[in-house]
């Protein structure tokens, strides 16, 4: 492993528990009911910037691909039936899987 991505790994690991660690630290009184709710937002916002540039970008920039979109679909649709993260995975990497060796 490279020095610099080791450094930023660790430096990724100090930041992560640091600001877990000093929002827990904080007082009730100051995280508002408002503020809690917010907060509920934030690991959905850093799931759709994991998720949505691959479906969209490439090293080339803007692409459309047809079979990561349907599949990302096919998935938000199972998740919202049934409610089983691993059922919706594995319906969208199957849906990946089986169009990338068809299509």
């Amino acid at each position: 492993m490279d020095l610099n991505y080791f450094i930023l790994l660790i430096g990724m690991t100090i930041v992560t528990y640091l600001s877990r660690r000093l929002l827990l630290s904080v007082p009730d009184h100051i995280l508002t009911k408002k503020i809690k709710e917010g907060l509920a937002y934030v690991p959905i916002g850093i799931y759709a910037a994991l998720v949505f540039p691959p479906l969209f970008l490439d090293k080339t920039g803007f692409q459309f691909k047809p079979l990561y979109l349907f599949s990302a679909v096919l998935c938000l649709l199972t998740m919202k039936v049934t409610n089983n993260f691993f059922l919706s995975f594995l319906i969208g990497m199957g849906t990946v899987l089986i169009g990338s060796i068809v299509f």
